[in-house]
């Protein structure tokens, strides 16, 4: 039946470490798009280099389209943990644990596929960072955290991906930390399988 988790299949990965650069953005979340299309993104000198842990909780599940007979196949549903340590503008330690979800890879051309994740959850920073927020807010240590990836694989190389990710923490537009609270980071990371 549509929509019903099935057994993974033996060689379907369940764990992926993932080390990551970033740099920070001076936009706001709903801009980047639009800005990095037209090539319009201003960074600073702040980075965070890291590393994070996933392990699938829920894999190869299928989306139905509603009303259709088009499906999206194997899914997966993993949580991520992630030590970051931000350099440059701003000097701390930050923590993140999100719920992600991935689409089944996509192929495109040549032995080359791509997924692509969003992920939702919190976000924890050892002090109060110096890039984030606007001028009359005060930043927070504690937010909640967004994650947007696209993973690029290869036949010739399996296990190993490279992807690209926007970091954002916010206070939900209020819900959990003043209005303006937040930043966004974009970077590359190499991943590994570790089935």
């Amino acid at each position: 039946m549509m929509g019903e988790p099935v057994f993974a299949q033996a060689n379907e990965r369940r764990w992926h470490a993932t080390g990551y650069v970033s740099r920070w953005v001076n936009t706001d979340l709903l801009e980047v798009p639009e800005r990095a299309a037209t090539g319009n993104l201003r960074f600073s000198d702040t980075n965070f280099v890291g590393g994070g842990l996933s392990r699938v909780i829920l894999p190869s599940f299928t989306v139905p389209l509603p009303f259709t007979d088009i499906a999206f196949h194997a899914n997966r549903i993993e949580v991520e943990g992630q030590l970051l340590r931000h350099f440059g503008g701003q000097q701390h330690w930050e923590t993140t644990l999100a719920l992600m979800f991935r689409t089944g890879q996509i192929p495109l051309v040549g032995g080359l596929s791509v997924n692509f994740a969003v992920g939702e959850g919190l976000s924890y920073a050892s002090e109060r960072p110096r890039f984030e927020g606007a001028v009359d807010v005060r930043p927070t240590r504690f937010l909640n955290y967004l994650a947007f990836e696209a993973e690029f694989a290869h036949a010739s190389v399996p296990g190993v991906s490279l992807v690209a990710r926007l970091h954002h923490r916010s206070g939900i537009f209020g819900l959990i930390a003043p209005q303006k609270s937040g930043s966004n980071f974009i970077g590359a990371g190499l991943r590994i399988d570790l089935n």
